[in-house]
Parts: C-alpha cells; sequence; structure tokens
C-alpha cells in the first residue's frame, strides 16, 4: 500500500506527522510493503503537492471536509493516528490498529480548539460551511477550499 503522510520536516520514518495535513510543510510517502520512502516539499500546498498515485493518508487529525470528500471519492482510504513519527504511525496501520475515518464533520480532528476564535472557521480547511462535493470540483482538485 502506498502511503502519504504529513510531517514537519522530512526525516525519512523518524519524520514527526503535523498536525494538520493542508499546513503541513512537507509529505512523506512510503511503500509499506517494501519500507521504501521519499518527501516532498509541500511548502507550497499539501493538496497541490499530494500524488495522485497513493492508497491511503495517515494523518493526526486535521484535513478539511472537502478534501476528505474529494479523497473518498478517488477511493483513497484516510486514518487517524496519534503517534508522533511516519514510523509509529505506519507501524499501527500494519498491526490493523487505526481505524478508518468514514466521516469528517469539520477539520477531522482535535486541532479544532485552536481555531475557536476565528470567526466562521475561516482557515481552519473546512470552509466553515456546509461544502457538497460540487462545492469542492468548484474550489480546486482537492476540495480544500484555498486554491
Amino acid at each position: 500500500m502506498k502511503v502519504c503522510l504529513p510531517v514537519d520536516q522530512l526525516n525519512g520514518l523518524d519524520s514527526e506527522i503535523a498536525p494538520n495535513f493542508r499546513a503541513s510543510p512537507a509529505l512523506l510517502l512510503v511503500d509499506s510493503d517494501t519500507q521504501q520512502h521519499f518527501g516532498i516539499d509541500a511548502s507550497g500546498g499539501s493538496c497541490s503537492a499530494l500524488p495522485a498515485e497513493i492508497d491511503a493518508i495517515v494523518c493526526a487529525g486535521g484535513i478539511g471536509r472537502g478534501m476528505f470528500n474529494n479523497l473518498k471519492l478517488r477511493g483513497i482510504r484516510v486514518f487517524n493516528s496519534d503517534a508522533l513519527t511516519a514510523g509509529e504511525a505506519l507501524a499501527e496501520l500494519a498491526a490493523g490498529s487505526l481505524q478508518e475515518v468514514e466521516e469528517v464533520e469539520c477539520c477531522g480532528g482535535g486541532h479544532h480548539e485552536a481555531h475557536a476564535a476565528e470567526e466562521e472557521h475561516q482557515g481552519c480547511g473546512c470552509s466553515g460551511h456546509g461544502e457538497t462535493s460540487a462545492d469542492a470540483h468548484e474550489h480546486g482538485a482537492c476540495g480544500c477550499t484555498h486554491h
């Protein structure tokens, strides 16, 4: 399985998982069968850096609803992990201890408290309102609404 993890800095499997997918400065792509991995600079935006040929994303909770919906439409599975590093998260995935995310209310995780003071959740990646799949297509390929 080809797995994508948002990371703060590229350090191989020791890379620390970034708390928010959209705001992650880098993406680590790992073939879970061979453990081969490579990094992608996502400083220009993780949505545009996301390769098409992945099977799953393992993140720490922050993923916009529009992006989540688009990933699901493309058949990409999304998992949430509390692991600190990519290697730990991949071990959890291999052990079957990560539960697949089935629905995202807004940001999809616990980082929402950081946005509590922001009016209508703008900037958290969820666009603040009930975005539909049709809306996602109007906002860019990933549906994250920041394009």
